[in-house]
């Protein structure tokens, strides 16, 4: 179809993402706006005062991540939106030339404590 690689997430974004790349020496820019969060916890982060970039890798979202290429963008939007199905573009992969990382909406770098859960294996 279009999708490169899938991953179901569970453990959390950054640490589900890191698992998609994994040793492909690759890294990924993420636009923490576009990263789609409840309107539940959207309310409590605006009523608490929260950072949303704290929620993101909390794990057990059970969504699908997928990568594929920007030339497929058009008949992946035609698909979900035949299907009913709701797809956001979070970012982008990029090469390993710069550091992987997750701008806010005035183009900063945020800096994440958590990546999500790691099993010890």
């Amino acid at each position: 179809m279009f999708a490169n690689t899938s991953i179901d997430i569970s453990d959390g974004l950054i640490a589900d993402l890191e698992k998609l790349i994994n040793k492909q020496k690759l890294t990924y820019r993420l636009i923490l706006d576009d990263i789609q969060i409840s309107k539940n916890l959207k309310k409590i982060i605006i009523q608490k005062r929260l950072d949303k970039i704290s929620f993101i890798s909390k794990g057990d979202d059970y969504q699908i991540l997928f990568t594929a290429k920007s030339s497929k963008s058009r008949i992946i939007n035609q698909t979900a939106k035949s299907l009913g199905i709701k797809i956001s573009k979070i970012g982008k992969i990029c090469s390993n030339l710069e550091k992987s990382q997750i701008i806010d909406q005035k183009g900063n770098k945020i800096a994440i404590k958590s990546k999500g859960y790691s099993h010890g294996f």
